[in-house]
């Protein structure tokens, strides 16, 4: 009786919250009231609730029960039951969006309805929907990566490599929705660069295809995801076919590239050597005791594999084939044949299903099931014994498995540190449940948080529901990405992916005075100079340029000495790239660079040194050896500098071009001693001001050189108040500029500011004496941001 009467209570409850929430009278947290019955409406209070995950709900009005017309994505909280997006707050839904229209979900936001979702999109991504992406890349050899992708999306990338050359694709990842036309989320890659160019195919699902070649020296790759299911996405890399093609490996060898211009054949069983050019084989191996064995032959009389058998009533222990190897061995040990005529083997009883998961069975020459080895199905982990023996007595090894829905740890660099929190939820209920449980307290859920599925994982992954926080090791690197990530249901980890990267124009210190600062991205750069170079320079001497027979001769006598000779300046731009005036690097007269080998990259102070060698020169397009214009340089380093509080690298300019906002700057530059040695390298640093290139033009005209000033380069000379003397026209030397606004004391501001780097010297009228009144003219390194930046990637 008391049952029926809590029934007939409950029903009751039910049926008057449901005419509540039908008239519009009850307000749940963060939920409007209708305002009106007309659709659609500026608000909305009733949402589908019936919602899975990454799909979309479609809303109607509350009366007429008519559709709106918008979607919007839905949400789960924490207990995974469905909740109305619109109680929750924040921008978190769109992954790709860096700030929504007005940071809220509340009802007052129509931005569905206009159709602009975001204000601000995180990189990569573009559009009012942050849903385009995708770049022109021109480059020999490279990679394209798509993470994470949201619904809707569509991306176009377009890959040149050298002309005349083609190039070989390979998808390292690829795991998009599967159908078996792709119809939905897909991959095209057409034979040329535009998306109208022949189509070679499309691809989805997890099956990596095979490496594809174009016919040409450019790819166009188009990807589409449609409204409903989103996965990892796909990455991939490219690069010139050149070493491979056409193939060196003899006698059907497989040619694969190490490097661009490097290789190594797989050769085929039988044949060794660089270019498989030599025959192999492997000595016949001996017969087994009570047994046989039988050769098979590939290419003539070249032994690639052998049979083994065993008389009767010996059974065969071990491997029954073996194959020869390329370094002229047999695979596996050598079978023997024994007699087991005194064990009876029990046969073992059946095992149990094994849920979200397969086995497979090995069956033995009797008949019999010898053992089980099991798997799990995709976004499952096993947990336990992988394979199970029956043994003689009729039981199984080991214990049985299970498969538990598990994340594999995301891969993070050695420069981010991470802490791993063990799973906890806690309990979430909706109004219903809250009004129901207030009624019958004694009734209430006896925990607050949910069983999960537990056991033991092999390692890198980790249970459902787990969190691990990441930050990065040192302040001196900056942080990217998710700072908390959650394994979820579905077998992925939410957030973004993490990493550290070096902080840019940041002092360790704070100086003395400006003359003893540490610069700790000024690089100094070492040239084995020929008989007709420079010695401060590295190039042909030009009318202008004053240097005494005496020293000429000095500095020849010291070069048959010397090794390494100091030339100029450079900036440390990030780890790998170091920004240098191109007439630094290059031939005289001309734009050819100089051999890498002859050059090298020193970076820090005192005993700490860092010597890099250099991997590749990148001179500018546009560079003028003539007229110095567009006087910059890359170098690529072989290895990675080594980021310290005496090592990092300086900003680049915030903006590509543009006015120039300041009137005076840093300028810091090696004097150069008598002995050409890297520890006897002092770095001075003073103040320039700087001004029209019209002053420039006037001084060189009137000293006889018509040099012609365009707008990539930037004019200055000493600032009267400048505490030291820095000769830029003999030493070289890059230009600084401090983005926080300057005390009235130059020295106080130097630790606290972030620095961009502004300008590197490119030429001067030098005098031996260094007139501070003479004009220097610089390279103006934001004229060429975009041009740095793509070089960085």
């Amino acid at each position: 009786m008391l049952s029926l009467h809590r029934q007939q209570a409950c029903a009751l409850l039910l049926f008057l919250y449901a005419l509540q929430f039908c008239c519009s009278v009850t307000t749940w947290p963060y939920v409007s009231r209708a305002q009106e019955d007309k659709c659609p409406g500026p608000r909305w209070n009733a949402m589908c609730r019936s919602c899975c995950e990454y799909e979309l709900i479609r809303c109607k009005c509350p009366s007429q029960r008519t559709r709106v017309g918008y979607a919007v994505p839905c949400c789960r909280n924490d207990i995974h039951q469905c909740d109305p997006c619109i109680i929750h707050q924040g921008c978190n839904v769109f992954d790709n969006c860096k700030r929504c229209n007005n940071g809220t979900w509340q009802a007052k936001d129509d931005f569905y309805v206009n159709g602009r979702y975001c204000t601000e999109c995180r990189q990569g991504w573009s559009g009012g929907d942050c849903l385009k992406c995708g770049e022109v890349i021109r480059r020999p050899q490279g990679h394209v990566t798509l993470e994470s992708y949201p619904v809707n999306a569509e991306c176009d990338w377009t890959l040149h490599v050298s002309r005349g050359l083609a190039m070989e694709f390979r998808f390292t990842m690829l795991n998009l929705e599967f159908d078996h036309r792709c119809r939905y989320d897909f991959v095209e890659l057409r034979d040329g660069d535009s998306i109208h160019s022949p189509l070679i195919g499309r691809y989805c699902g997890d099956k990596i295809p095979p490496p594809i070649r174009s016919s040409g020296d450019s790819l166009h790759i188009h990807f589409v995801s449609d409204g409903y299911n989103n996965y990892d996405g796909f990455s991939a890399t490219f690069q010139e076919l050149s070493v491979c093609s056409p193939n060196p490996c003899m006698n059907g060898g497989i040619c694969s590239l190490d490097t661009f211009k490097t290789f190594h054949c797989a050769c085929q069983a039988g044949f060794t050597g660089l270019q498989c050019e030599n025959k192999a084989g492997c000595v016949t191996p001996q017969k087994p005791a009570h047994g046989d064995r039988f050769l098979q032959y590939e290419n003539g009389n070249i032994a690639t594999g052998v049979q083994y058998l065993c008389y009767k009533p010996y059974k065969l222990r071990g491997v029954s084939r073996r194959i020869c190897l390329s370094n002229g061995t047999w695979s596996g040990t050598a079978p023997t044949c024994t007699r087991d005529t005194d064990v009876i083997r029990k046969q073992c009883p059946p095992l149990s299903q094994l849920h979200h998961g397969y086995f497979l069975k090995v069956i033995g020459s009797d008949g019999a099931i010898k053992s089980v080895e099991f798997s799990c199905n995709k976004s499952y982990v096993l947990s336990g014994n992988s394979k199970r023996t029956c043994q003689l007595d009729g039981t199984w090894s080991g214990r049985q498995p299970q498969c538990i829905k598990a994340c594999p740890e995301p891969r993070i660099s050695k420069l981010v540190r991470q802490k791993i929190l063990k799973p906890q939820l806690s309990s979430r209920k909706s109004p219903l449940h809250r009004l129901y449980s207030s009624l019958h307290p004694h009734e209430r859920e006896s925990s607050s948080s949910i069983e999960i599925a537990q056991g033991e994982l092999p390692t890198g992954f980790h249970h459902l529901y787990t969190s691990i926080e990441y930050e990065c090791i040192s302040p001196l690197y900056w942080y990217s990405g998710s700072a908390r990530r959650t394994c979820l249901k579905t077998g992925k980890w939410s957030g973004r992916h993490v990493t550290c990267l070096p902080v840019c124009g940041k002092l360790s210190s704070k100086p003395q005075n400006l003359a003893q600062t540490h610069w700790p991205w000024h690089a100094a750069i070492y040239l084995r100079p020929s008989d007709h170079t420079s010695p401060f320079t590295g190039r042909t001497n030009r009318q202008g340029d004053v240097f005494s027979e005496d020293d000429y001769d000095d500095w020849h006598q010291k070069s048959m000495e010397e090794t390494w000779h100091l030339v100029c300046s450079g900036a440390l731009v990030s780890q790998h790239a170091v920004l240098v005036p191109a007439h630094c690097v290059t031939e005289p007269g001309q734009s050819l660079p100089n051999n890498m080998a002859d050059l090298k990259v020193v970076l820090g102070e005192n005993k700490r040194l860092q010597h890099m060698k250099v991997s590749e020169i990148l001179v500018h397009p546009s560079y003028d050896s003539t007229r110095f214009d567009s006087d910059l340089a890359i170098l690529k380093l072989v290895e990675k500098a080594r980021i310290s509080e005496i090592v990092s690298p300086v900003c680049l300019p915030r903006l590509q071009g543009g006015e120039l906002s300041v009137n005076q700057a840093y300028i810091t530059g090696w004097s150069v001693a008598r002995k050409h040695e890297t520890h006897s390298q002092v770095a001075q640093t003073g103040m320039i001001e700087l001004t029209d290139v019209l002053q420039c033009e006037r001084q060189y005209t009137k000293q006889g050189l018509p040099n012609s000033i365009t707008d990539n380069m930037l004019c200055g000379r000493q600032h009267p108040i400048s505490s030291s003397t820095v000769c830029p026209a003999r030493s070289g030397g890059i230009i600084l500029v401090p983005t926080m606004p300057q005390h009235r004391r130059a020295e106080e501001s130097v630790s606290e500011s972030i620095w961009e780097l502004l300008g590197l010297v490119s030429f001067g009228y030098n005098l031996q004496n260094c007139n501070p009144h003479l004009y220097t003219v610089y390279t103006r390194v934001a004229n060429f941001k975009n041009w740095i930046e793509n070089n960085l990637k």
